[in-house]
């Protein structure tokens, strides 16, 4: 790591971990938070589980790690330290990266664009899986990088050992993501021939490379399979082929559409990727003009190419899959910043910013409290109305400071682009923190400590994904009555065990009669529909949005 990129991490390092313990987990952290208390519990680090029962949906790394964590410290929200140092070690390799195929100063502009992008902030800042799939995906081609320009066999280790920490993470997805990426570049210059694809598997060492998969990912695997029945079939079937169909059984998420999973990958990368219609003029040029630096544009536009495409053909797709791509729009608007050398005319560079400044500068005219209901009905009342016009302000400041500099001061531009979109950055952790019990069950898990300090039957009602309950079981400390989803069809691992997993209506309805029990839910759509879901008489004690929590009478 070079000194300048060393000083890029100390700079944004608080971005990523200043007040990372606030606000409580999300329904997506506590998926992996209640696992990880739950390995600490029982001492089993094979099986992870959920309500007492195998929770083998995704493999286990995120999981070891906050467990590890717990362990040391009980359970906490600083366990987010595991996708915040993924983020961290993706802007160093990003930085190393950029460096490497076109020179520090691009490396230096793209670990800065990256680190202050308001998608990979917030991601990096969430008990999620994602962020360390973005670092796997991005170390490997840093090695592949390293190995096309005569790397040793340490570089191929370090490729492989990049997929297997991936599939140790995400699955298969690892190895698939890169690997879509190598081919896709391989095959744009035109040397993927019998005896060229050779040469290029003896560059990887391949041999090598499936040992090293093998005694990372390998034990993991096996010992999962010996353990659970069923687990197999689930993880390489239903896990990954039917999943990339929607067709995985059972049906737990709801996938998003084309135009929206496409139209929020700009979105992750504001608001640099207002200047990606540049990066893109710049990538095209460069590849058709400059021999010398088109194979390294190739790679990078390969990047973007085939995680939208991978993505773009599942009908399973959400909007965050596109995070994995994020590195390499920065790769390409930080060579864009840095390449004295670029001919790109300044309306490409300054309409958009100049547009964005315009758009937050009108943002300041409208009431706040109305343009949040607009947004979004369920923020309204959450102290948001002082953020906005603060915000508008300060992104239209930011905004319009760069498309004025940009002409003759590309680095003054930069600086003021970090240095607003940081403390941006800091209102969106501030507003996350005021709308927390819209998304987090530690608010009703306080509620019913405090109505009942020794414990109470609680139950739980999902209309789809059951693991919903887990931040609300890793809030309470307890298991909790979950209630099946309509329909609901179990995953081969838990063959014969949803009698245990789930609690029938009949012995809801015999303990709601006995009193002193809780019934909750996360979508509970519009108020007072509760009435017509849950059993009475109850007593309405909180609503959040959708969330509702109630005590039987």
């Amino acid at each position: 790591m070079t000194r300048r990129l060393l000083a890029v991490v100390v700079v944004v390092s608080p971005l990523f971990f200043l007040r990372l313990g606030r606000p409580g987990f999300s329904d997506t952290e506590g998926m992996f938070a209640e696992p990880a208390r739950e390995m600490v519990a029982t001492g089993d680090w094979v099986t992870p589980r959920m309500n007492g029962e195998p929770f083998l949906t995704k493999p286990p790394l995120m999981y070891w790690l906050s467990a590890a964590l717990f362990t040391v410290t009980g359970p906490t929200e600083h366990a987010r330290l595991w996708p915040a140092l993924a983020g961290l070690g993706t802007v160093v390799a990003t930085g190393a990266l950029g460096a490497l195929l076109f020179g520090e100063a691009a490396g230096i502009a793209a670990a800065l664009i990256l680190a202050t992008s308001v998608g990979f902030f917030v991601e990096s800042r969430l008990l999620r899986a994602d962020m360390v799939l973005v670092l796997a995906v991005t170390l490997a081609l840093f090695c592949y990088a390293r190995l096309r320009r005569g790397g040793g066999a340490l570089a191929a280790v370090g490729f492989w050992a990049s997929i297997g920490l991936g599939a140790l993470d995400k699955g298969l997805l690892a190895l698939a993501l890169p690997g879509g990426i190598i081919v896709a570049t391989e095959a744009a210059e035109g040397i993927l021939r019998p005896r060229t694809l050779v040469a290029r598997l003896r560059a990887l060492h391949a041999p090598l490379g499936i040992a090293v998969l093998i005694v990372l990912a390998g034990p993991w695997h096996a010992l999962a399979a010996l353990h659970n029945p069923g687990f197999l079939w689930d993880y390489t079937v239903n896990q990954h082929v039917l999943f990339f169909f929607d067709e995985k059984q059972p049906r737990d998420s709801i996938p998003d559409s084309l135009g929206f999973f496409l139209a929020m990958f700009p979105t992750w990368g504001l608001p640099w990727s207002l200047l990606l219609p540049a990066a893109g003029l710049w990538a095209f040029r460069t590849m058709r003009d400059d021999p010398v630096r088109a194979p390294a544009v190739g790679l990078i536009a390969a990047w973007v190419a085939v995680v939208l495409g991978f993505f773009a053909l599942a009908p399973s797709r959400l909007e965050h899959y596109s995070l994995p791509a994020l590195p390499a729009t920065a790769l390409f608007v930080g060579a864009l910043l840095a390449d004295a050398r670029s001919r790109i005319a300044l309306g490409w560079l300054v309409c958009p910013l100049a547009a964005g400044a315009a758009l937050a500068f009108g943002v300041l005219v409208l009431p706040p409290g109305r343009l949040i209901a607009v947004i979004e009905p369920t923020l309204t009342g959450r102290s948001l109305d002082a953020l906005v016009r603060p915000t508008g302000l300060l992104l239209a400041g930011t905004l319009g400071g760069m498309a004025l500099l940009l002409a003759r001061h590309r680095a003054l531009a930069m600086g003021i682009g970090v240095a607003g979109t940081a403390a941006l950055l800091l209102v969106v952790q501030v507003a996350h923190e005021r709308t927390e019990p819209l998304f987090s069950w530690r608010p009703f898990a306080e509620m019913i400590h405090a109505r009942a300090p020794d414990g109470a039957r609680v139950f739980f009602r999902a209309s789809d994904e059951y693991q919903l309950c887990g931040g609300l079981e890793y809030y309470l400390g307890q298991p909790l009555d979950l209630l099946a989803p309509p329909g609901w069809v179990p995953p081969t691992f838990l063959a014969g065990r949803a009698e245990r997993l789930f609690t029938s209506p009949a012995e809801l309805a015999r303990v709601w009669r006995e009193g002193g029990t809780f019934w909750v839910s996360d979508d509970v759509a519009p108020p007072g529909a509760e009435g017509k879901l849950a059993p009475a008489p109850h007593t309405l004690l909180a609503r959040a949005g959708s969330r509702v929590l109630l005590q039987a009478q």
